[in-house]
């Protein structure tokens, strides 16, 4: 039997393509996404019966597996984790959109051209090559063993959508001019280039437009960060907008990942930098708040302005912790002795040969641009290989390398930290609203670390700690949400009063009844009483308070049913009629990221551009590249005029 806890998305994947493992239907699903999308998996066993993977469903069209439930803890029990990550993954799986966008041509077509012959598309890396003669399947395999090998490039980037699509248009060059030598019709590096510069400018300019918009509605904001490469020591900034439209469809680009040196970076440079963004995109100032981390010269440049920036409450949250956890080191030898031997015993393996590869799991390092998920992805990888990895040190008569790890207090740190992981998962999400997870991330992290009696004594003291730095690092941070909650709603709808003449019937719009009532639990009651001042330009603020005063009462008593999927976006455009002030209000504060994690992933990417073999790459090359490839992994990217 295979243990589904020791098996991971990439080896299903694998397996499935291999055709060691199946798909299975699942008998109890009703919804029509098991029918059409997703899909149990599994093996068959030596005596020809079906083994379910326990915790795993799979997407039908591109095999990418999930996990819908948790390892086995110590009760054996597993935790849900629900199919929210599948379903997102189904909404933008490529494979599936390439499957609907082919059949939907492909019947135009034939209605269009009754009389003429279609040519059928196949699947995608279909498993049966049959139609190609014996020769050419030859053939085709040597070239793209020629392309991984000669250019050393992975195995992955013979599925890599760029070079299918490099591919499928040669193909089709060749099936209008017939048989061509490639190299009389393929351009070389230095078209291509250029040919980035050309197309990034297009693409600004693309943006500029999209963004006129958002930008007079007032739903636009950005996050902002720095990053230098680990090659040239180059230092980049990161802009990134996000913004919504008339029917609360929330996007995101990256406008610039501008190279600059990093002897300007101080707080007024980056300033004079992120001006000239502003200008370039004629973004408003004091209108596009800005979220990034808590560096001194990122906050003295958005303060030379004032301009609206919000911190970065991933920062905000791996500070806490690693205050909490360097706090409680240094008061308990124990703990510390525990940190000095895992830090000892990744540097060790990954330093050795013949050890990482015998595991059951990688062991993880630091997670470089996302450093707040290292804390639960060290330990629980060490914690899912303890066992495999005391076998080989003993072997190697090396198991004192352990001595100072205690198991038990590694699984209860993997326990404590895990919620923590799941928190990330809901505020790092891009296509969807996330400033409204902030507040109840709080509440849910507090409730996380309440001391249990039954807990290791060093956990409960790294939960007070926790605790303690929640109350001191977090809680400052989350005022201005609690802020927007009451007061906060005057001011902003009387500045939406005052820009816009789009809600004339607002006045008259809530003669219905409202729907079934029950009061919602609110987290802020605390919070509400806090008086703040407020000034506006409006000429009739009792008329103004009075609609907003009523559209609050509504929705204070709206029962909010389930089915919002986490995206608050779905709600107010539900109700942008009855609600108009509210929506409206909605629409130009949840548009706010809760994180900066785009930007850190726009690093990442660079990361992978900016290496050792590529170090001499131009900047402006290096910016064109990121934004480019940001703007196709968005299906942004420019269209062929």
């Amino acid at each position: 039997m295979i243990n589904p806890d020791n098996l991971s998305s990439g080896q299903i994947q694998r397996k499935l393509r291999a055709k060691e493992f199946i798909l299975m239907n699942n008998p109890k699903a009703t919804h029509e996404l098991w029918m059409n999308d997703i899909s149990l998996v599994g093996v068959i066993d030596n005596d020809g019966k079906e083994q379910v993977f326990d915790g795993w469903t799979v997407c039908k069209h591109c095999l990418t597996a999930y996990r819908t439930h948790s390892k086995k803890g110590a009760t054996e029990n597993r935790k849900n984790y629900c199919l929210t990550s599948l379903h997102a993954h189904v909404k933008e799986c490529r494979v599936r959109s390439n499957k609907t966008s082919s059949s939907t041509s492909t019947a135009t077509s034939a209605i269009q051209k009754q009389s003429a012959p279609v040519q059928t598309l196949m699947p995608r890396f279909a498993y049966n090559k049959n139609q190609l003669h014996e020769h050419l399947q030859k053939q085709l395999k040597d070239a793209e063993l020629k392309f991984v090998t000669v250019g050393s490039h992975s195995f992955n980037a013979l599925e890599n959508d760029g070079v299918l699509e490099l591919a499928q248009t040669a193909i089709n060059i060749g099936a209008t001019m017939g048989m061509v030598d490639i190299r009389d019709i393929f351009y070389g590096r230095k078209t291509i280039r250029n040919e980035t510069i050309t197309k990034f400018n297009h693409f600004s300019n693309t943006i500029r437009q999209v963004l006129d918009e958002p930008i007079k509605n007032h739903c636009v904001a950005a996050t902002c960060d720095t990053w230098t490469d680990d090659c040239i020591k180059r230092c980049y900034i990161d802009f990134t907008v996000f913004w919504t439209n008339d029917n609360f469809k929330l996007s995101h680009c990256l406008l610039r990942c501008k190279h600059f040196s990093e002897d300007s970076k101080t707080g007024i440079n980056i300033w004079q930098e992120i001006k000239s963004i502003f200008e370039s995109f004629n973004l408003s100032f004091g209108d596009t708040p800005i979220v990034t981390d808590q560096g001194s010269n990122m906050i003295a440049a958005f303060n030379i302005t004032q301009e609206a920036r919000l911190p970065c409450m991933a920062h905000r949250c791996n500070t806490t912790l690693e205050t909490a956890w360097n706090r409680e080191d240094a008061k308990n030898p124990t703990f510390a002795m525990f940190n000095a031997t895992v830090r000892d015993i990744r540097k060790y393996i990954n330093q050795t040969t013949g050890i990482q590869d015998k595991l059951p799991e990688t062991l993880k390092g630091g997670c470089g641009t996302r450093p707040w998920r290292s804390y639960f992805d060290i330990h629980d990888s060490l914690n899912n290989s303890f066992e495999e990895l005391n076998i080989i040190l003993r072997e190697r008569e090396e198991q004192y390398r352990l001595f100072n790890i205690d198991p038990v207090l590694l699984n209860e740190i993997v326990k404590l930290m895990r919620p923590f992981s799941m928190i990330f998962d809901k505020l790092e999400i891009a296509d969807q609203p996330t400033l409204q997870n902030v507040v109840p991330s709080y509440y849910r992290m507090l409730n996380d670390v309440q001391v249990n009696t039954n807990d290791h004594k060093i956990i409960n003291e790294l939960k007070s700690e926790i605790r303690s730095c929640l109350d001191e690092k977090y809680l400052p941070s989350i005022l201005q949400i609690h802020w927007i909650v009451r007061k906060g709603l005057h001011i902003l709808a009387s500045d939406i009063v005052h820009h816009s003449n789009n809600h004339p019937s607002s006045q008259d719009s809530f003669h219905n009844s409202p729907p079934s009532k029950r009061m919602k639990d609110d987290p802020f009651a605390d919070f509400r009483n806090k008086r703040t001042t407020q000034n506006t330009s409006i000429c009739d603020q009792s008329a103004l308070k009075k609609e907003l005063d009523r559209q609050i009462q509504i929705y204070d008593s709206m029962e909010i049913d389930n089915n919002y999927d986490n995206n608050p976006f779905i709600f107010w455009r539900n109700h942008k009629d009855d609600l108009s002030f509210l929506a409206q209000i909605a629409k130009s504060v949840l548009v706010i990221p809760a994180l900066s994690a785009e930007s850190e992933r726009h690093f990442s990417i660079a990361g992978q551009i900016v290496t050792e073999l590529r170090s001499s790459l131009d900047p402006n090359y290096v910016e064109t590249l990121v934004v480019l490839k940001e703007a196709y992994i968005n299906k942004m990217w420019p269209t062929v005029v």
